[in-house]
C-alpha cells in the first residue's frame, strides 16, 4: 500500500474518531450544565431566603369593599309527623371594585449579600386615591336577603404582611375619622388567605353610595413589586433608581424610561382588558383569589447574575467543542504532522473546563469578564499546546486566529440570542463545507495506488 494510501485510511480514521470524542465530551459537558443549574437554584433559594425577612417579591391588590349580607336556607328532613324544619343563617360577601383607581410608587433600592450572592431589596412608598360606586350593588344579593351595610369593610392583600413598615394611612369620604386597619377578614377568598390581609370598618355605607378613598402605604421587599390593576378603570405609576428594571406580569407598561439614574414606567389598564368582574359575590360565580395572576411587575434584575448567560452558552458548548476539534483535523490533514488519539482527547477536554472555568468566574465577575478571562486562558493553553504538536509556527498562529474568532463568536451568541440559532446555523454550513473542500481529495478507503 502506497503512502499516500495508508495516509488517507488513517484520516478516514481520525475524523470517526473526532465524531466520536465529540459525543464522548458530551457527558462532562452534561454535568456542568447540572453543576449550573444546581449553582443558579442555590442563588435562587439565598435570594429567597435573605429577601424574606423584607418580605419577599410583594404583591399588593386593593383595595376592594366587601359587604355582608344573610339568607335563611330552609331545610325539611322526614315526613308527616316526623317532618324537621332546620333553619341555617348562611353570611356572604358583596365584593366591589373601585370604579377609579390610581397608584403612585416610588422604590428606593439597595442590596443585600450573603457569601457570593446579592439580592436587590426596595423600600417601596405607595399612594392612591380610590372612588366606588354603590350603585345597583344591593341588586347582586338575593331579594330575600339582608344586607349589613354597618359591617362594611374595605381591604387589600399583600403577598407578605411583614413587609409592612408603617400603618397603613387611609381616609374615607363617608367618615371623618382615618380607617384603622388591622390583619385579617372577615371572610375567606377560595382558600384562605386572610394572612396576608389587612382590613378595615368603615361607616356611612349605603345604597348608591359613593365613596372617595385614599390611602398611603409602605412596604419593604426583594427582587420584584407588583400591583394588581382593582379598579375597573387602573392607571398605575412606579419609579425607582434601580438602574437595570424588567417588566414583567399580565401587563407592560404603556410608556417606560429607564438609564443609570432609575426607571419610571406606567401603566393604564382599562375594564375590558383586567379579566375579572368589577362586583361579585364571593365564592358564587367567582373568587377574588382567581385573578391573583393578574399584575404589573417590575422586576430588579441584578447584573452580576451571569448564571442564564451561562446556560446560555453550555447550550451551544457541543457545537464548539466539535468545531475546534474539527478545526485540528483540518489543519491535520492540510499538512504531514500526526495528531495522536490522546492529543485530541486532552484538546476537548480543555474546551470543556472552559465553560467549568466560565461559571465559576461569572459568580464573582460580570459575565463579560467571566467569559473573556477563561476565554483568554483556554485559547492560550490551546495555542501552545497546538504549536508543540505541529511544530509549526504559521499553524500555531492560525489555531490561535480560529480560536479567537470561535470564541468571539461564542461571546455573541450569549449576547444576542434571538439570532443564535441562525449564527449557529450559518455557522454549521461554513464548517461542513470547509471540511468537505479541504479533504475533496483524500482517498478515504486507502486503495489507491501511487503511479510508477
Amino acid at each position: 500500500m502506497s503512502e499516500t494510501s495508508a495516509r488517507g485510511r488513517s484520516l478516514g480514521l481520525k475524523i470517526l474518531l473526532v465524531g466520536g470524542l465529540v459525543l464522548a465530551l458530551g457527558v462532562p459537558l452534561a454535568i456542568v450544565n447540572v453543576l449550573a443549574w444546581e449553582r443558579e437554584n442555590r442563588a435562587q433559594t439565598v435570594a429567597v431566603e435573605v429577601g424574606a425577612a423584607l418580605g419577599g417579591a410583594q404583591t399588593f391588590r386593593g383595595p376592594y369593599l366587601s359587604i355582608p349580607f344573610e339568607t335563611v336556607q330552609v331545610t325539611e328532613t322526614g315526613r308527616g309527623e316526623d317532618l324537621v324544619r332546620t333553619e341555617t343563617v348562611l353570611r356572604e360577601h358583596i365584593v366591589v371594585s373601585p370604579e377609579v383607581l390610581d397608584l403612585w410608587v416610588r422604590l428606593e433600592t439597595h442590596t443585600l449579600r450573603r457569601a457570593i450572592y446579592t439580592v436587590p431589596a426596595y423600600r417601596s412608598d405607595m399612594q392612591m386615591t380610590a372612588t366606588f360606586d354603590l350603585q345597583g350593588v344591593a341588586a347582586l344579593a338575593p331579594a330575600d336577603a339582608t344586607i349589613s351595610w354597618e359591617q362594611a369593610r374595605i381591604f387589600a392583600t399583600v403577598s407578605d404582611l411583614r413587609g409592612i413598615s408603617e400603618d397603613f394611612n387611609a381616609q374615607a369620604s363617608t367618615q371623618e375619622a382615618p380607617l384603622a386597619f388591622e390583619p385579617g377578614m372577615t371572610f375567606t377568598m377560595g382558600e384562605s388567605r386572610n394572612g396576608r390581609a389587612i382590613s378595615a370598618a368603615i361607616a356611612g355605607i349605603s345604597d348608591g353610595a359613593r365613596v372617595e378613598f385614599t390611602g398611603e402605604l409602605v412596604m419593604t421587599g426583594a427582587r420584584s413589586f407588583a400591583l394588581q390593576p382593582s379598579g375597573r378603570e387602573t392607571r398605575a405609576e412606579i419609579t425607582g433608581d434601580w438602574p437595570h428594571p424588567g417588566f414583567d406580569g399580565s401587563y407592560l407598561p404603556a410608556e417606560r424610561e429607564t438609564g443609570a439614574e432609575g426607571f419610571s414606567a406606567s401603566w393604564l389598564v382599562p375594564y375590558l382588558a383586567r379579566g375579572f368582574p368589577a362586583r361579585w359575590v364571593e365564592g358564587r360565580s367567582y373568587s377574588l383569589s382567581n385573578a391573583q395572576g393578574a399584575a404589573m411587575t417590575v422586576n430588579l434584575v441584578n447584573p452580576a447574575d451571569g448564571y442564564a448567560r451561562v446556560s446560555r452558552s453550555l447550550k451551544y458548548a457541543i457545537f464548539f467543542v466539535g468545531f475546534t476539534l474539527l478545526m485540528f483535523f483540518l489543519i491535520e490533514a492540510s499538512g504531514s504532522q500526526r495528531l495522536h488519539a490522546a492529543q485530541y482527547i486532552l484538546i476537548g477536554l480543555a474546551q470543556v473546563v472552559f465553560y467549568l472555568m466560565l461559571l465559576a468566574l461569572s459568580e464573582h465577575a460580570s459575565i463579560a469578564i467571566a467569559f473573556s478571562g477563561s476565554a483568554a486562558a483556554t485559547i492560550v493553553l490551546t495555542a501552545l499546546y497546538a504549536w508543540t504538536a505541529f511544530k509549526d509556527n504559521a499553524r500555531a498562529m492560525l489555531t490561535f486566529a480560529a480560536l479567537t474568532l470561535s470564541y468571539v463568536i461564542q461571546f455573541l451568541l450569549v449576547l444576542i440570542e434571538e439570532y443564535a440559532l441562525l449564527i449557529g446555523a450559518g455557522l454549521t454550513f461554513l464548517a461542513i463545507a470547509g471540511t468537505m473542500y479541504v479533504t475533496r481529495k483524500v482517498d478515504w478507503y486507502g486503495i489507491t495506488e501511487s503511479k510508477p
